[in-house]
């Protein structure tokens, strides 16, 4: 680790060395020559962050969902809160700074005394930041495919270096979304009376409903799965995202097993234990157990949620029964945001630990080297090992 980094925050660490799922690191873009992201050049100098919280709810302690009486609507608690790293020097991140979040109280006053940004302005919507910043708040993750399909969709641009990935790559998840998806889109067109054997091109414009479900063929689906007109977009947008995390989960699956064996090896015994007392050995092994836990924790959510959705898109491509589909989808945004925390806690918990050591062949570490590895890695799942003081405005030293 480099110096002077033994008494930084758990959580600044991680957010400073966080993979793209977890951290929009603005001003690292602009030191390599990159264009800025926002108007405010205020907010240019900041770190757009994700982090995972399924412990405390930001409306209100013990609540999974809120009901918003103006809109008639539930508003599910989203596992996962959007906030701003704001460096006191945006040339030297690391000498810390403060953090606020969006869906807090206060998010209208300090955008206007940190930035002086007015959140009601009457601004140019296709370059507001804060709508931007809204838009941002509504994808669980950071990842770059996730985030670009996003704005896009809003009708926002933001330069394509800040996605660290390429066009190609994203028709490439395209491709594989669609393919999972397009089974259950033919079946639907069944279910609701079309014509069997439809032509390439017509079939090529029920899967754009996906990314426009404001097409008028997305009657077909609205219909055959008796959603409502309203829902239609974000039961898609949760859908494909699903999807998305699916294909992800798959890919890490390999790393996950290697974190599990470290987590239970003998490794994990420190290189000076004959310094330390039994005590201070418990406690050490007592985080190691709970770790383990909370990562076991995260990965059954996902193959649970992965599970149902086989279950639910076997009954309806095979055996042409709609009824565990219609009920998957029903829930899909609260299962799209579970997975979204989840994944982002196992990418970040592997990519942490092999900050490190090497999973293939793990090193012996010391004492404190073992529990500021076990810090980094448990603030990611939410408040609990390596907890920080999180209030309104969070100062990070």
């Amino acid at each position: 680790m480099q110096r002077g980094n033994a008494g930084r925050s758990p959580l600044l660490n991680v957010i400073l060395s966080g993979d793209s799922s977890l951290a929009l690191n603005i001003p690292k873009m602009m030191l390599r020559g990159e264009p800025p992201v926002f108007k405010n050049r205020f907010l240019n100098n900041c770190v757009i962050f994700k982090y995972p919280n399924f412990e405390v709810p930001t409306n209100e302690t013990g609540l999974e969902g809120m009901y918003d009486s103006d809109t008639e609507e539930a508003e599910f608690y989203k596992p996962v809160e959007t906030a701003i790293y704001i460096p006191n020097d945006h040339r030297d991140l690391a000498a810390g700074g403060s953090a606020i979040y969006l869906r807090q109280r206060d998010f209208d006053a300090l955008m206007n005394e940190i930035f002086g940004i007015k959140v009601d302005a009457d601004l140019d919507e296709l370059y507001n930041d804060i709508q931007m910043l809204r838009i941002i708040d509504e994808v669980p993750s950071l990842d770059p495919y996730l985030l670009r399909t996003e704005l896009s969709d809003s009708g926002y641009k933001m330069p394509e270096t800040a996605f660290q990935t390429t066009e190609q790559e994203d028709r490439k998840i395209r491709r594989r979304i669609e393919s999972k998806i397009e089974p259950i889109l033919n079946r639907a067109i069944q279910d609701a009376g079309g014509d069997t054997n439809i032509s390439l091109a017509q079939k090529q414009r029920f899967l754009k409903v996906l990314w426009n479900p404001d097409l008028p063929e997305a009657e077909i689906f609205i219909k055959s799965f008796g959603i409502e007109r309203s829902q239609t977009g974000a039961i898609f947008t949760a859908w494909k995202g699903i999807t998305f995390y699916q294909i992800q989960f798959e890919g890490i699956a390999g790393s996950l097993r290697k974190v599990f064996n470290y987590l239970k090896g003998r490794n994990l015994v420190p290189l000076d234990q004959r310094l330390y007392s039994g005590t201070d050995i418990e406690l050490l092994n007592a985080k190691v157990a709970k770790l383990y836990s909370r990562l076991r924790d995260a990965v059954d959510k996902c193959r649970n949620i992965f599970a149902a959705y086989d279950e639910a898109y076997t009954c309806f491509v095979e055996k042409n029964d709609a009824r565990q589909f219609k009920h998957f989808l029903m829930s899909a945004h609260q299962n799209y945001w579970v997975l979204g925390f989840s994944i982002i806690a196992c990418k970040n918990a592997f990519e942490r630990i092999r900050k490190y050591t090497p999973l293939d062949k793990p090193l012996s570490l010391r004492f404190d080297t073992i529990l500021k590895m076990l810090d980094e890695v448990s603030i990611i799942f939410g408040r609990g090992d390596g907890k920080q003081g999180i209030d309104n405005h969070l100062e990070w030293t």
